[in-house]
């Protein structure tokens, strides 16, 4: 059908032609009178148009292959176009996926890391941030074409630099990801050091075995090499108590009631905030570094750079032992005279005894003495003074043990310390991307055998792993050491006294819900008493206790119960009365913490075997929620903690809630109580399910 087309038009072009006896065609005629255009030929005497079939299956062939050829064309450029709308949706998709990414290991971390242990997250994400826009700014400067100009003048490449600068970023992304990992470790790690912290909370220094008073009377005089490298739980722990010891008596607090695990986990927790952050100073140490090596580099081989940037790794965990050792000597000399007075007074525990008296005690045990004299409970007298004792005073110069320590106290022993794990990411990354490869291909060191080239590259892997292992411990030491005497927090004080405040009074509803039912008392009560004490389970009751005891005498009378009952039941005064009488187990007409204690634990078993946490937790809510709006305010949840005796001020109440607000009214749901209490540390209420 293409081929007889043009013969039709030629047909309908001749007969035009005859019609009008006039060529269509122009131009000048030969000596025949035929006139040639276009591969026609008109010949005026034979009055037709003659052309050759090749002439017109050439111009065939040739538009048809034009037309295919811009088909072609448009399809290739339809292709290209589809093809760089899947790039760039498959990008923006990796882009929106890596942000996912980031924001839900942010808030997992956030949810599954104690409150103590947050802000080394909220300051690792601000880290992240900063280095990742200088990624961000690097990849737009080598995206541009002067850098492209400059290494065709300088190399006669203009892939050269940009290729330079690929690697850069390749090396700054690895060192995130690196100092991420040891971050989120190093969190991790400090719930499991505050953990253990607590655990030692019971622990009193008349406990401490002769052989472990003899290793810390060696360390005294022990080297920085052995300091570094001696570790022993024992010890610690003995170092732990007296510091504790001493921190009380320099505060005029007791340790039975104050958490100086949780003190120190808020230390560490800041501590391990400022190890990830980079500050100017670190910034400019690693710009000499750079300036240094790029110095050295042209005087080098790559054997010899190899060599040399081992040995600089191995700088790395020979400074942080140092500053462990520095921090273990200074601990070991505080605590040093404090054991020593103890031996001198003739008991390790008269320390601990002398600090862990406070007048409650004193009216529980003289009670407990009157009662086996046949008497009801002792006189009382609330308004007693404490007994006359001479205040101790801090340590001015204790922060002149530190380096530079009379112009920056603890500040440079910290900046040294937080150069390492820094150091160590971009140390890994340099050898993983750089070094590593040319050893593996027999670029360095190819006379060796294999297995030579791997020792060393296992030999070069070590100073990592030194350096996580002495910066872990330099970190829980520097918690201690760097917030005692003259350098203790009083903002961390106080922030924990406001904690054990708060703590106690929601314990105390909790044990308040229980008391409002006869039946749970009678069922609790029925239950064997478990053998064996924790001095921490025995601390939080006492809490509680105080709660109830009104006037701190050490007991609380039926008066003293009838009123707190009385503001959070509706029970009967018959039913308040049998409930008093459980607990009065003496039938004294008072209830001694000893008493209160025992009930304590077998509610707790009860509580574990029989009680639905969910339907506590409404209880709970129900109590607070004054009017039975479905949401705690700010004033109800301020009255509630006031009326159970605990004096926490509105705007404490109301940063206490702040956090967990998630919609912003100012109230709390039932589900975000939930997750308060979950906060707090009270117990038996379950998990919260975000």
């Amino acid at each position: 059908m293409r081929r007889t087309a043009p013969m039709l038009a030629a047909a309908c072009l001749l007969a035009a032609a005859a019609a009008s006896s006039t060529p269509l065609i122009g131009g000048d005629a030969d000596a025949n009178g035929c006139i040639a255009s276009a591969g026609y030929t008109w010949c005026e005497p034979l009055n037709k148009c003659i052309r050759s079939w090749e002439s017109a299956c050439v111009d065939l062939e040739e538009e048809e292959t034009t037309k295919d050829e811009k088909e072609e064309d448009e399809e290739e450029e339809e292709e290209e176009r589809v093809l760089k709308l899947h790039i760039i949706v498959l990008t923006v998709s990796c882009l929106v996926g890596v942000s996912l990414a980031f924001e839900i290991t942010h808030e997992h971390l956030l949810e599954h890391t104690s409150e103590t242990m947050r802000p080394i997250i909220v300051g690792l994400f601000g880290e992240l941030t900063l280095l990742g826009f200088i990624g961000l700014t690097l990849f737009i400067l080598f995206k541009m074409s002067w850098p492209h100009e400059l290494s065709e003048y300088l190399y006669g490449d203009g892939e050269v630099i940009p290729e330079l600068g690929e690697s850069v970023h390749m090396v700054l992304f690895l060192v995130m990801v690196i100092f991420l990992a040891q971050a989120v470790y190093l969190a991790r790690l400090g719930d499991r050091v505050l953990n253990k912290w607590k655990d030692w909370e019971g622990l009193s220094v008349d406990r401490v075995s002769e052989r472990t008073i003899r290793k810390h009377k060696v360390l005294q005089s022990a080297s920085l090499l052995s300091l570094a490298n001696t570790s022993d739980e024992q010890v610690d722990s003995l170092i732990f108590s007296l510091t504790r010891d001493r921190f009380c008596v320099v505060r005029d607090l007791h340790p039975a009631d104050f958490e100086f695990a949780s003190y120190l986990g808020i230390a560490l927790g800041r501590t391990l905030e400022e190890l990830v952050e980079v500050p100017v100073k670190s910034w400019v140490c690693l710009e000499i570094v750079l300036l240094l090596a790029w110095q050295v580099d042209g005087l080098l081989g790559k054997r010899d750079k190899m060599v040399g940037w081992i040995l600089a790794g191995y700088a790395l965990p020979l400074m942080a032992g140092l500053v462990l050792a520095k921090l273990r000597r200074i601990l070991v000399q505080h605590t040093a005279p404090l054991l020593a007075d103890a031996e001198q007074r003739g008991q390790r525990g008269s320390l601990k005894a002398m600090t862990n008296r406070s007048i409650r005690r004193r009216h529980a045990q003289e009670e407990r003495s009157f009662k086996k004299k046949g008497a009801k409970s002792p006189p009382r007298s609330p308004k007693r003074p404490p007994e006359p004792r001479e205040k101790v005073l801090v340590h001015d110069t204790y922060h002149h043990a530190f380096w530079s320590g009379p112009h920056q106290k603890s500040k440079f022993t910290l900046d040294v310390l937080r150069f390492v794990p820094l150091g160590a990411a971009i140390y890994i990354a340099i050898l993983l991307l750089v070094h590593a490869p040319a050893l593996l291909k027999g670029e360095v060191l190819a006379t060796y055998s294999i297995y030579v080239r791997l020792i060393v590259l296992v030999v070069a892997l070590l100073p990592p792993v030194l350096c996580t292992i002495y910066v872990r411990e330099a970190v829980d030491d520097f918690a201690i050491a760097g917030h005692v005497e003259s350098l203790q927090n009083l903002r961390f004080v106080e922030h924990v006294i406001r904690r054990q405040r708060t703590v106690a009074a929601f314990e105390a509803l909790k044990v308040v819900t229980f008391l409002r039912k006869p039946d749970i008392v009678r069922a609790a009560m029925q239950l064997s008493d478990q053998a064996g004490k924790d001095e921490r389970e025995e601390r939080s009751w006492r809490s509680i206790f105080d709660v109830f005891d009104e006037n701190q005498d050490g007991i609380f009378d039926r008066s003293e119960l009838r009123v707190l009952l009385t503001k959070f039941s509706t029970a009967t005064e018959g039913k308040i009365t049998e409930i008093i009488e459980l607990l009065d187990d003496d039938k004294s007409g008072e209830i001694s913490f000893d008493e209160f204690y025992a009930f304590g634990r077998k509610l707790e078993r009860y509580v574990r075997e029989n009680v639905d946490p969910h339907e506590l937790l409404k209880e709970m809510f129900e109590i607070v929620d004054d009017d039975r709006g479905g949401l705690i305010t700010v004033h109800e949840l301020h009255q509630t903690i006031r009326e159970i005796g605990q004096e926490l001020s509105i705007d404490d109440v109301y940063n206490l809630i702040k956090d967990i607000d998630d919609d912003g009214n100012g109230a709390l749901d039932l589900e975000e109580f939930h997750l308060l209490l979950h906060r707090v540390g009270v117990e038996f209420v379950g998990k919260p399910a975000h």
